[in-house]
C-alpha cells in the first residue's frame, strides 16, 4: 500500500548501454560478477554510474554485434569490467581463443565511498591502473579504453609486448606517433631495462623526427589525444618507465620503426 511513495536508492553501480540499464550491483551484492549481455550497433557508449551520480564514460568502437560483460565489483569498492564482442547472443568462451572475437578492457576505477581515491593513479603506467598483468600477456585482440586524467575523456588503446617483439619504443613529443627501435641497437631502451645514458642520447639524436615533425625521446609520456594532457607520465614517474614492457599506440595510426643505417 502507497508503495509508490516509496523513494528508489541509487545502486552502488548502474551500467547502462544507449542510455538502457543492462545491470546494476547492490551493496549487500559485494563481491560480485554481473554479466550482462547487449547487442551494440557501431559507435556505441557504455556508462558506469556510481551512486554519486560520478560517471566513467567509454565508446564501444567501430564493432557491432553482441558485448558480453564481465562487470565486477570488489569489496573494497574497485571495479574491473572487460567485455567480448561476437556475433552471437550466446556466449562462447572459445570464440576468442580462436580468433573469432575481439575485446575491450576497461580502465578499472573506485567507486565513490572507496578508500582508494582515483586520482591517486594520475600519470602511472598501465601495471599501476590495472590495464595490463605482470605475469599474464594481454592479447593483441583486446583494446585498453583508457581515461584521461585531465579531460575524462576515453579512448582506445592498443599495446605491444616489447620483450617478445624484440624492441623498444620512443612517444613523440606530441605523443601522436609511436616508433620501435630493435633492442640489438645500442642504447635502445629494451623491456625491463634501463640503457646506456650515452648511448641513449646518441640515439635519440639518430632518431629520425615524427610524421608531426616532434621528436622521439625516451621520457615522453604517452599522451590523452583529445587534451595532450600526459596519460601515461614517465616525467612524473620515472621509476616506471623500465618497467612498462608493453608500447602502446592509437588504433589506426601506423606504428613506426627505425631501422638505423648499416
Amino acid at each position: 500500500m502507497l508503495s509508490f511513495l516509496k523513494k528508489s536508492h541509487a545502486p552502488l553501480l548502474s551500467v547502462r548501454v544507449k542510455g538502457r540499464e543492462i545491470t546494476r550491483v547492490e551493496e549487500a551484492e559485494l563481491p560480485c560478477e554481473k554479466n550482462p549481455a547487449v547487442e551494440v550497433e557501431a559507435g556505441g557508449m557504455v556508462q558506469f554510474i556510481d551512486r554519486q551520480g560520478v560517471v566513467h564514460e567509454h565508446p564501444l568502437g567501430p564493432v557491432a554485434g553482441w558485448y558480453h560483460f564481465s562487470v565486477r565489483v570488489h569489496g573494497g569498492l574497485g571495479c574491473q569490467v572487460d567485455c567480448v564482442v561476437t556475433s552471437s547472443s550466446k556466449f562462447d568462451p572459445q570464440a576468442f581463443a580462436r580468433g573469432e572475437a575481439t575485446g575491450i578492457r576497461f580502465q578499472p576505477f573506485f567507486l565513490s565511498g572507496a578508500k582508494v581515491n582515483n586520482a591517486e593513479f594520475r600519470g602511472k603506467g598501465l601495471f599501476a591502473r590495472g590495464l595490463h598483468f605482470t605475469g599474464h600477456v594481454t592479447s593483441g585482440d583486446i583494446v585498453l579504453s583508457c581515461e584521461c586524467d585531465d579531460c575524462h575523456t576515453s579512448f582506445h588503446v592498443r599495446s605491444f609486448h616489447a620483450g617478445f617483439s624484440q624492441v623498444g619504443y620512443f612517444y613523440s613529443d606530441s605523443g601522436k606517433h609511436t616508433l620501435t627501435v630493435s633492442d640489438r641497437v645500442p642504447g635502445c631502451p629494451a623491456a625491463l631495462s634501463t640503457p646506456n645514458p650515452t648511448e641513449l642520447a646518441a640515439l635519440e639524436a639518430a632518431l629520425p623526427l615524427a610524421p608531426d615533425g616532434t621528436r622521439f625521446r625516451y621520457t615522453n609520456p604517452f599522451r590523452c589525444p583529445y587534451c595532450s594532457a600526459p596519460y601515461i607520465d614517465f616525467e612524473a614517474h620515472p621509476e616506471c618507465r623500465a618497467g612498462e614492457y608493453y608500447g602502446n599506440y592509437f588504433p589506426g595510426a601506423q606504428l613506426l620503426r627505425y631501422e638505423p643505417e648499416p
